[in-house]
């Protein structure tokens, strides 16, 4: 009997420590996972971690490719907007504008900028012209469009999260902002941002009295993709927008 008690008591001794070492070692992980845990809710916002997203892809944005609708609410129903644009940094894009009216074409203008002159496509003459005065100015401020209407989601003076929602391949956030700077039919916005890209998909604009003033759908939206420099090159005949770039 005494053999098997000395036989306990150095087991007893010899586990004692490994029991400790595995008990120290739990503690330490829980306490370590429970604070990132406890941080993780604590801190979740989703409305800024949005807006984080949207910084961070503008801060790493060097060149795009997107295609745009943008449909009238009110009086002007049945006319539609469409822009693409190419823009790669610096000062080189090449942007396709037209306006539709039950889907028939009512007019088309074509900007060209190679990083030194701006030119606009003179459909009379079938050629290029460089663009000078209030006109370059307007055409610069397209060239900008993208980056300053994501700038303009991602400094909005209220940035809300509405809610999460999940397609079959996407999940999408519906966020409410309200521009620093609003314009009279764009006082506030309703915006719905793909979940892993935070890309624009849908865009209602709203005036001061929460009319809906018009609805922007963004048909494709690619970033940093490798652009072709003929895009950017003044030729006597504009070039076809080629598919898919």
């Amino acid at each position: 009997m005494r053999k098997n008690k000395d036989r306990r008591g150095i087991f007893l001794v010899l586990r004692l420590p490994l029991l400790i070492l595995l008990l120290l070692g739990f503690l330490l992980g829980a306490g370590c996972g429970g604070w990132h845990l406890y941080q993780r809710y604590r801190c979740a916002d989703p409305a800024e971690a949005i807006r984080r997203g949207l910084q961070d892809h503008l801060a790493s944005l060097e060149s795009y490719h997107t295609r745009l609708k943008t449909v009238p609410v009110g009086p002007e129903n049945g006319l539609a907007y469409l822009m693409e644009i190419w823009k790669e940094s610096p000062g080189r894009y090449r942007i396709e504008m037209s306006t539709e009216r039950g889907g028939r074409q009512m007019s088309h203008q074509l900007i060209v900028g190679d990083g030194e002159q701006v030119y606009l496509y003179d459909h009379g003459s079938a050629d290029f012209v460089p663009a000078t005065g209030t006109d370059e100015d307007e055409i610069e401020i397209s060239g900008t469009f993208l980056e300053d209407y994501w700038r303009s989601i991602s400094e909005a003076s209220v940035f809300r999260y509405i809610s999460e929602k999940k397609a079959a391949r996407h999940s999408y956030y519906q966020i409410e902002v309200t521009p620093s700077e609003p314009h009279r039919y764009r006082v506030s916005e309703r915006v719905w941002l793909e979940g892993d890209s935070f890309l624009p998909v849908r865009v209602e604009s709203f005036d001061a009295a929460g009319r809906l003033t018009q609805v922007t759908v963004f048909e494709l939206l690619r970033l940093n993709p490798a652009l072709e420099a003929a895009l950017f090159q003044v030729e006597d005949e504009p070039a076809a927008a080629p598919g898919g770039q």
